[in-house]
């Protein structure tokens, strides 16, 4: 019997002081030990291998104004998908322009990063990618942020770029000579030309030919102290120099001597090939850069954080395959965030519809709200800020009403990364993934919570977000298409508003499949995949390859893991700020998932069992006492 209770007592403690799995089912030990990071916001989709000069809110006005040389900035959101399909382009550009660095550089700013904010809104950026050309010695002023270029054909931007550096007045006496020579000039061209010229190269460029081939090849060559590129658009004068319509490139040495250069045909790479060839041949060298400055420890330490980051990254990405259907806590954390505090505030003025949109957005978000106690509080008082302000809003204001809020209530946020929406590449997933769970999950809580009588709460929310507020232009313009063409305003429920958006999401998934934009390991399927919901799925009898949904399983599996008791708390940096309720829910339901409802039963039977047992050896021993009987022993006798 002694050893039956000792096991039974063995069961009571394991049941009793059992110590909880994460809801992913890793131990709790490895949520302590895992390391979490902030991706840097100014990461972007450029780096310093490219030869984009990568702009913030620190070093924009610096680079840009005042400047002798002009600019070509790229205004873009790292998480539009529109402007990751850009960036291949730009960069090349860039690549082609380098040797216009001492005229125009081609640099970039990411406006999907909060501290860039104040200069998207200043510029009045409202769609992305935008690009804007700003002159040598610009100036801001109302109603003058640059030229906007508005092809994003790669030769179409250097030949806009090129006429606009061609009419621009000469901030320095090293700005390029961009004149058409003329008879005057001729016969004395050298003679007010720096004396380590030996050679002008000629160019011949009719008016009825584009005007940018003599610009580009001018500027393809300006780092050449030892040569200068004029351009001659006289067919008269050009014959004084052997130029013709079958030579319209020469170089001229200071003896006045001819020499045609070989061409494949009159466009500015092959006129740059040509006058390379030329350059090679004379042994003629461009002016050097300034020395790069050798790696600091400070690079040396961020080299190493990001290495461990990227480990760490490693490690979550991990886990989050293994139970791809999970709703993250930091997720949702990381949507609002970038919703309030980047999103929202990039806009200049906010009245009229946009207003509203913003209105009903903070009305879902308060009613619905997945932070903890300050994050409620929070959205509260933000929701009272946008009610009072009913005429307009500025974007500006906006900003620094939620940073005050952030300041004066406790941690509203419980992570600073994106956990499920982690993607294998510092420009993947990330805010659009987080965004698509926070829709999902606004639409599940207000199907289970009666909070308004209103179906189309959360949808006319998010359509009103896209349309006005979201930071890509072209998937903003895919979403309000497909809602109308998916009539978004006639769910005549809360459960058909979660199926409306469910179908969405898998259009998009559908469309963007295979898209550049796309993680590798992280393909866009039709979800809920048959692993994370085998009822969800059933092939037709007609085609068996064609996926038929059980529309009732997919509700049902949408709201559990939308559930806030099942969103896994896994990757946080403080689950404290949570509400404790759903903490202790979580703990009986991974209870529930290490015994089953069989376990549970013989487990509380042997406990009752012990239970009785204890009782009767109780009465048994301290009522009935014992019979005391003698014994011999060897010296004593009896005793």
């Amino acid at each position: 019997m002694r050893e039956h209770l000792v096991n039974l007592s063995v069961l009571a403690f394991v049941v009793c002081a059992f110590v909880p799995l994460s809801h992913s089912g890793v131990p709790q030990s490895r949520y302590e030990a895992m390391m979490k990071r902030e991706t840097p916001s100014n990461l972007g989709l450029y780096n310093a291998t490219d030869k984009v000069n990568i702009l913030t809110d620190s070093n924009f006005k610096s680079s840009v104004i005042d400047k002798d040389h002009a600019s070509l900035v790229e205004f873009y959101n790292s998480y539009c998908g529109h402007c990751k399909r850009f960036a291949p382009t730009y960069k090349e550009l860039a690549e082609e322009c380098w040797p216009w660095r001492d005229i125009v550089k081609i640099q970039a700013i990411d406006c999907a990063a909060e501290e860039n904010n104040d200069i998207c809104r200043e510029y009045e950026v409202m769609s992305y990618p935008t690009m804007r050309y700003f002159g040598p010695k610009y100036q801001p002023s109302e109603n003058n942020y640059g030229t906007p270029i508005e092809t994003q054909n790669r030769e179409e931007i250097k030949d806009e770029i090129s006429k606009l550096v061609m009419n621009e007045t000469a901030p320095t006496d090293n700005w390029p000579n961009f004149s058409n020579l003329t008879e005057d000039e001729a016969p004395q061209v050298f003679q007010e030309l720096p004396h380590q010229v030996v050679y002008v190269i000629l160019i011949l460029v009719p008016n009825e030919m584009p005007s940018s081939l003599g610009a580009q090849t001018i500027m393809n060559f300006n780092r050449y102290p030892q040569m200068q590129i004029r351009q001659i658009s006289d067919e008269k004068l050009a014959e004084q120099f052997h130029m013709n319509q079958t030579s319209r490139l020469c170089a001229m040495d200071r003896n006045m001597n001819m020499e045609p250069l070989q061409y494949q045909n009159n466009t500015p790479k092959a006129y740059k090939e040509a006058v390379e060839q030329f350059a090679k041949m004379k042994k003629l060298t461009q002016k050097p850069d300034a020395p790069t400055p050798s790696p600091d420890k400070q690079n040396t330490l961020i080299d190493e954080e990001q290495k461990e980051a990227q480990e760490q990254d490693k490690k979550i990405i991990d886990e989050v395959k293994r139970n791809k259907h999970m709703t993250y806590q930091a997720d949702l954390e990381q949507a609002i965030r970038h919703i309030l505090t980047s999103e929202i505030p990039r806009v200049n003025q906010i009245s009229g519809e946009r207003l509203l949109a913003l209105q009903r957005l903070i009305n879902v978000l308060q009613r619905y709200n997945p932070l903890g106690q300050s994050g409620q509080t929070c959205v509260n008082r933000l929701q009272e800020y946008v009610s009072v302000n009913n005429q307009e809003i500025d974007g500006k204001d906006f900003k620094d009403k939620v940073h005050q809020l952030e300041n004066e209530l406790p941690p509203i946020y419980s992570s600073s990364r994106y956990v499920g929406c982690t993607g294998s590449k510092p420009d993947l997933r990330g805010f659009t993934c987080s965004l698509w769970k926070l829709f999902h999950f606004l639409t599940a809580q207000a199907a289970a919570e009666d909070k308004s009588s209103d179906p189309l709460e959360v949808l006319s929310a998010i359509h009103g977000y896209v349309k006005y507020f979201f930071g890509c232009t072209d998937c903003s313009q895919h979403f309000q298409d497909m809602a109308k063409r998916r009539k978004i305003w006639n769910n005549p429920s809360k459960d058909d508003a979660i199926l409306w958006l469910w179908d969405a999401h898998n259009e998009v998934n559908a469309r963007l499949a295979g898209d550049e934009t796309e993680d590798p390991q992280f393909p866009k399927l039709q979800f809920p995949t048959k692993e994370s919901c085998q009822q969800c799925q059933k092939n037709s009898t007609s085609n068996p390859q064609q996926v038929v949904w059980d529309r009732e399983a997919v509700l049902n599996f949408l709201k559990n893991i939308n559930n806030p008791s099942y969103i896994s708390r896994f990757g946080l940096d403080d689950p404290e700020i949570l509400q404790e309720n759903l903490e202790k829910i979580r703990q009986k339901r991974m209870i529930g998932n290490v015994f089953s409802d069989m376990d549970m039963r013989m487990g509380m039977l042997l406990y009752g069992f012990c239970i009785v047992m204890m009782i009767a050896a109780f009465k048994l021993f301290a009522f009935k006492g014992y019979r005391k009987k003698a014994y011999a022993h060897d010296f004593l006798g009896k005793v």
